[in-house]
């Protein structure tokens, strides 16, 4: 992913091989099911649907006409169905985007929030954590651009899966450990680095979410234009340094504003800052000096 940077530390490779679980149940969640499911969720989202199979998982966004994100969510097939989940934030708008077609197609969205627990495992032994949770439903995901995924599980065996993950050695985290780890390795969330003014070419989801050779969807020609142009104003961008960083700080570069800062980790941050703004340059974030690290692509 072309927004994904690393920082070379002693820590960082035992914290990606860390086997972490969270409880992320209070993330939105939605059942999407009847006959054309995947052509519904085909012709409203970014990325392509039509062939998906049970176990497969998809990353989307949904857009505006001029290519302005409404939301991003994270998507797993099933037999029957196709699940979702996505911020607690986005819940009622994006329920009601999505269903406003709903009653034309043969297709039901269910609000399954309340229903579903969602406990988020990472590490080398998300099999393991599998087979301790056998009722769930596994869903990759690269939110925090390391192995991990979320388990889907009925909200009532949440608390006794969260017991017997702890019972076998995977370490609880805080969400604080979790940003720490997202913002190190470079990855876009919504309501820090995605908001309703952001294009996904913005912040690099458009390579894991957006199809840009499926058929017509609302915003198509503006990813189109995007894609083809090649050029955003603005990219995501990580900034290292000394003393801790703020999100929300404005990024000055020779005495202008490039730039602010979206999530930060005490000397690790996030950033949106101009497309101008080159690899290793220095800049100052509320009065500390900065550095744009340096991207690399996985």
């Amino acid at each position: 992913m072309a927004s994904q940077c690393r920082v070379i530390a002693d820590d960082v490779g035992m914290e990606q091989d860390a086997t972490l679980f969270a409880d992320r149940s209070d993330r939105a969640k939605l059942r999407i099911h009847g006959p054309r499911r995947l052509w519904f969720l085909h012709q409203q989202l970014t990325q392509a649907f039509e062939d998906m199979t049970p176990g497969s998982v998809r990353d989307a966004a949904m857009i505006t006409v001029h290519g302005r994100m409404r939301g991003y969510l994270e998507t797993v097939a099933t037999e029957d169905a196709v699940l979702c989940h996505f911020e607690p934030e986005l819940r009622p708008g994006l329920i009601e985007e999505l269903s406003r077609f709903a009653p034309l197609i043969p297709v039901a969205i269910d609000d399954v929030t309340e229903d579903w627990g969602l406990v988020l495992v990472t590490g080398s032994s998300l099999q393991e954590a599998a087979g301790l949770c056998p009722q769930a439903i596994v869903h990759e995901t690269a939110s925090l651009g390391v192995p991990a995924a979320y388990l889907w599980m009925p909200a009532a065996t949440t608390a006794k899966a969260l017991s017997d993950l702890a019972g076998h050695g995977f370490e609880r985290a805080t969400e604080e450990r979790l940003e720490a780890l997202r913002i190190e390795r470079g990855v876009p969330r919504w309501g820090r680095e995605m908001d309703f003014k952001t294009f996904p070419q913005e912040v690099g989801v458009d390579e894991r979410a957006v199809h840009y050779n499926k058929g017509c969807y609302l915003g198509q020609e503006a990813m189109a234009k995007i894609h083809f142009r090649g050029k955003v104003n603005r990219r995501l961008a990580r900034l290292g340094g000394l003393q801790p960083l703020a999100a929300g700080a404005e990024v000055i570069l020779e005495g202008k504003n490039v730039g602010v800062v979206t999530s930060a980790s005490n000397g690790q941050a996030l950033a949106l800052v101009r497309a101008v703004v080159q690899p290793a340059t220095e800049v100052m974030v509320g009065g500390a000096a900065a550095t744009v690290d340096p991207v690399e692509e996985d």
